[in-house]
């Protein structure tokens, strides 16, 4: 399961953005998971539970998970396309022949921090 090697990094990553802004925790941290990689976002959600508990500045924050469509453009036409919905061909000239545009990609979004309360 590579979802908990990535996770670590997302997580060292993050740790940088808490140390760098004198935070002592997060809130949320805002992923975006492409189509065309293999990462799994049941694993992803999973896996979070287990190293946010890791990590003080972690504890009791929220992994959200964006699913970025899968898109290639084809070779053979320059049609644009989501790539999962048509299993790889191209709707117009049914090539199998593309280039992934969009969705291969993982990447931290946005780590959010909500203010607390005076008190």
């Amino acid at each position: 399961m590579h979802e908990l090697t990535l996770l670590y990094g997302v997580a060292q990553k993050v740790e940088q953005v808490v140390k760098e802004n004198d935070l002592d925790h997060v809130d949320a941290i805002v992923i975006e998971v492409g189509e065309a990689t293999s990462v799994i976002p049941e694993f992803l959600q999973d896996g979070y539970e287990v190293i946010s508990d890791d990590y003080d500045f972690l504890r009791g924050s929220e992994l959200i998970i964006e699913r970025i469509t899968a898109v290639g453009r084809c070779r053979n036409c320059g049609t644009e396309f989501p790539i999962v919905v048509n299993k790889g061909l191209c709707p117009e000239c049914g090539s199998f022949d593309k280039d992934i545009i969009e969705g291969a990609g993982f990447f931290i979004k946005e780590v959010r921090i909500f203010e607390r309360p005076e008190g």
